[in-house]
């Protein structure tokens, strides 16, 4: 794998910021995603100690069609404000349809709290203006580069001036008026839950949580000393949290070294882990906002102060919950988890493999009826060595013993590459083994857990026979329908790349001697 590089959360460009490296290794051969490295060694078998082994991965094609996170942010916020008006219109809904009714709307609007729809507005597009804020500083630092220092100083007075801080100030002074009037209105038992994401987040990110505070800590410092503007404090607090792995930049390791295999897998497992759990916060967090939020804050009272009771269906809104929760989480998944990252994943478990674990030596006691003489029959264990974190890559059927006693026999996962550098007994490495045995695992996975979702939806559809209720399960449907498209457009690519039917090798064939005939006609 090329240097490691911790930046960004995607393969989008972002801010300079702190960049981590982990050291490589002279002996390790590079393999790219859009071009394959191919390097042996004379005389070592593939996966020993000379830390090249031939390439057994297929070349991952330039596909170019990762989405910005701009736009993804601003995809899932309006998915947050449909699944916001939807609860709306469950809550508020108006019997219309009647013949004498007094109702001319659908919704009773009058029941709508602007002030608390301004809060939770302006809280689901947390996020999209984050990712502006930070579009915005890399747009400037671009056209910074390589201008004066009059330039820059002029430049940094639009940026600010102009464009963030206004649209800061905007959004501040909206939210704090609009949260000051919900304190007045509403009692503080409802108010209290408008900490809950905070909390959450603070629980799921707590380790990243104390490296931004240090780092404003730091930055404090240096603009007590002078020696930063204050700028710089709100860009630490805007920036990406670190521990990201830069996509565009990292590339997997094709090495025959144990102990390389194995870091790689390390440092691709926390950043998985990380991007799992901004996966779920973003689900929980959108769930939350847009479905529960708005049940703790249902007005209690008319407007000229008699009690009023608004009736909930639970069983409803907790369906409702579930699949919010449920497509944002997936939506998420196809963002930090995008095409290459999978292929990325599945290249290093090909590497790792995986261990089974041998049943004991046992010893079996029988006896012979006709003579009435003991038999004793012993079970012979394979020949069995201490398995050792700086070996070689172990071949495919060696039984290694661990700490314990336990044996574990060794299993590759794809017949390309039959040597193992996974650690025996180690959780992690078998999971990540299991999950990523084959480059479709995810991405089927997921297809089957929208499926499975849109079936659950329509069973509901059908069951259902209020209107309001239908409107919200077409309109969350068409949702899930178009990420089903994604994921199995997307499945259909990882299949073609690595089992590509005789088609595809045809057209690949031809597209290359289409190429070739373009570059001699032109030179």
């Amino acid at each position: 794998m090329a240097p490691i590089q911790r930046k960004g959360r995607g393969s989008q460009p972002k801010a300079a910021g702190t960049i981590q490296t982990i050291p490589t290794f002279p002996s390790q051969a590079s393999t790219s995603y859009k071009t394959e490295n191919v390097s042996t060694s004379e005389g070592q078998p593939d996966g020993y100690p000379s830390g090249v082994v031939l390439s057994v991965h297929p070349a991952w094609p330039d596909l170019g069609i990762n989405q910005g996170e701009l736009f993804f942010e601003c995809t899932l916020f309006l998915y947050s404000v449909l699944a916001l008006f939807l609860q709306y219109l469950n809550l508020y809904k108006s019997l219309w349809w009647l013949p004498k009714s007094f109702w001319h709307y659908s919704m009773k609007l009058h029941n709508i709290n602007p002030y608390f729809l301004s809060c939770v507005g302006l809280l689901l597009g947390l996020r999209v203006t984050k990712c502006f804020w930070s579009t915005i500083s890399y747009i400037f630092n671009n056209i910074c580069e390589g201008r004066s220092s009059k330039w820059r100083q002029a430049l940094s007075l639009i940026q600010y001036g102009v464009v963030k801080v206004p649209m800061t100030t905007m959004i501040l002074t909206s939210f704090f008026f609009s949260f000051t009037r919900i304190v007045r209105e509403f009692p503080s038992s409802a108010v209290i839950y408008f900490l809950f994401p905070p909390f959450v987040y603070s629980i799921l990110f707590f380790h990243e949580i104390q490296q931004r505070l240090a780092k404003v800590l730091k930055k404090t410092q240096e603009v007590l000393r002078k020696d930063a503007s204050p700028s710089e404090i709100v860009d630490v607090l805007m920036e990406e949290d670190a521990g990201w792995l830069d996509l565009d930049t990292v590339a997997h390791m094709c090495s025959g070294v144990a102990s390389q295999a194995r870091q790689e897998i390390d440092v691709l497992l926390v950043d998985v882990f990380l991007r799992i759990k901004r996966c779920v916060f973003a689900g929980l967090s959108t769930a939350f906002l847009s479905i529960f939020l708005p049940l703790a804050f249902l007005p209690w009272q008319t407007s000229v102060g008699l009690p009023q009771k608004v009736l909930i269906n639970e069983v409803w809104q907790i369906q409702m919950a579930f699949i919010v929760f449920c497509t944002a989480f997936t939506h998420y998944v196809t963002y930090l988890f995008p095409l290459h990252y999978l292929d990325f994943m599945y290249r290093s478990a090909i590497h790792m493999g995986r261990w089974e674990e041998e049943p004991p030596t046992a010893t079996t006691i029988t006896s012979n009826l006709a003579k009435k003489i003991p038999v004793v029959v012993h079970t012979i264990p394979h020949p069995t060595i201490i398995w050792s974190r700086h070996a070689a890559p172990y071949p495919e059927g060696t039984v290694v013993e661990i700490d314990g006693g336990k044996r574990y026999k060794a299993v590759p996962i794809s017949n390309k590459l039959r040597t193992i550098s996974a650690q025996p007994g180690n959780i992690y490495h078998a999971l990540f083994a299991f999950w990523c045995s084959s480059p479709l695992s995810l991405i089927n996975m997921l297809c089957i857990s929208q499926f499975i979702l849109i079936f659950i939806q329509f069973w509901l559809l059908v069951l259902t026979l209020e209107w309001q209720h239908i409107l919200t399960l077409v309109f969350l449907m068409f949702a899930n329908y178009l990420l089903l498209g994604k994921l199995f457009k997307d499945r259909v690519i990882i299949q073609r790349v690595y089992n590509p039917s005789t088609e595809d090798l045809a057209l690949i064939e031809q597209v290359g001697i289409n190429i070739q005939n373009i570059i001699v006609n032109k030179y």
